[in-house]
This record gives C-alpha cells, structure tokens and sequence, in this order.
C-alpha cells in the first residue's frame, strides 16, 4: 500500500509516481476506491499537486473520477492489453533485428550479466524484483539500439498490459522458463542469427493463457469486454 518515499521532482510528480507503482504491481487493486485526501495525508503532500497526479492518473485510464462520487482505480480493459501486447511484440522484432547486426561483446557480456542477476532473484522468489529485471532485459535491448524514444512510446500503452502481466506471472507463470527463454534470445543475438531471434522472441510470446481462467479468479478486476478468450504474454 502507498508508503512515502524519497522525494524526487515536483509534488506532482511524487505522488503520481508513488500511486502509479502501485496501479501497476497491483497494490492497489483494480476497482478499489482512492481518496485524494487520505494519498495526501500518508505522502505529506497538499491538496492542488494530489488532485494534479489523480487527474494525470486518470488521462492514462488508470483511476477513474467520478464527480460527487469519488475515485478508483480502473478496471483491467483486455481490449488495451490485446493491443499494447501487439504494438510491444511488432516493435521488438523489429529491434531485435538491429541488436543482431550492431551488438558488440561487451553488449552480450551486460545482457547475459542481467539474465545472471534474473536466475539470483528468482531463487529468492523476489517477485517485484524479478518484474522489474524482466523489464530491464527488455529496455536494454532498445536503449542499446538507440531506440529510447520508441521505448517510451511503447510505455504510454502499457498500463493495462502491465496490470495483466504482473498479475499473470504473480499467480500461474513460470519465472525458469522466462529466464531460459531471455537467454535463448542472448544466444541468438550473440550468433548474429536475426531469423533465430525472430523465432525465440515470437516463441516467448507466445506462452499462452487462457484469460477466462483469470477472468474467473479475479471477475472484479477486468472490465467486460467481448475480446477473445485468450490473451497472448511478452
């Protein structure tokens, strides 16, 4: 639950930054209600900049606000994780491609450095930590083919798809196939193999489930929607 932090940045950007975490790795769950006064009390931080980062979090549909009524953290929309899941994946390839071609030793040496730091975590069975080095695996790629601003891109569609994904893993994934599969994927750009890249990223992907499994376990998370009965995990 929300807990003050180290102050960086603007009021604004304090609680914005302290409540979104805590959208995204489901402390605060889907559907709960959010009281500006009380996020202001616990952070320390006036009236105007908590309103400011509510209606900032609302712009990115992760709170909805509700006139006389109040405010809450909004429900899973399948459709926006369907959609983040094929802009991320398309993109990935893409850089992938670039990674087999301009990476040098010392770039596999960091990549493989990073799956090391994921087998140590996973061990402890760190869950947050393993969320954020299974990111961090992901981002390196991009940064290191100079496509930061394409990474950032891909973030502002991802609210949703990292609701859905951090649930997923917390409850059914298996976090040894996701570290065999990153290293797969070292291994394929070390051989500068860009077809074999392709197929480890499409075949990690392509671990599937069955949302209405989910759906079932959690009905009060997701709003209702008429996707298809199965969502597709990067």
């Amino acid at each position: 639950m929300i807990q003050p932090q180290q102050r960086q940045g603007s009021s604004r950007d304090y609680v914005y930054d302290i409540v979104r975490k805590d959208i995204l790795s489901l402390k605060l769950q889907p559907g709960t209600m959010i009281s500006e006064k009380e996020i202001g009390d616990k952070l320390d931080v006036s009236r105007t900049p908590t309103r400011e980062a509510f209606i900032k979090l609302a712009e990115e549909d992760l709170i909805v606000i509700y006139p006389q009524k109040g405010s809450f953290i909004s429900l899973i929309d399948i459709e926006q994780v369907e959609e983040a899941r094929f802009v991320r994946e398309t993109m990935e390839v893409a850089v992938l491609k670039i990674a087999c071609e301009t990476f040098t030793e010392r770039d596999v040496a960091e990549m493989e450095a990073l799956v090391a730091e994921q087998r140590i975590y996973s061990g402890h069975n760190n869950i947050e930590k393993m969320h954020d080095l299974d990111e961090l695996f992901h981002e390196t790629i991009f940064n290191k083919c100079n496509k930061q601003r394409t990474w950032s891109v891909i973030q502002q569609m991802l609210a949703h798809y990292k609701r859905f994904r951090n649930l997923l893993l917390a409850v059914y994934f298996d976090w040894e196939t996701i570290i065999a599969q990153h290293t797969r994927i070292v291994d394929s750009i070390r051989a500068r193999n860009p077809l074999m890249a392709e197929q480890e990223l499409r075949q990690h992907v392509k671990s599937r489930f069955e949302k209405a499994e989910l759906l079932e376990k959690y009905p009060n998370y997701f709003k209702k929607s008429d996707a298809s009965s199965s969502v597709t995990l990067l």
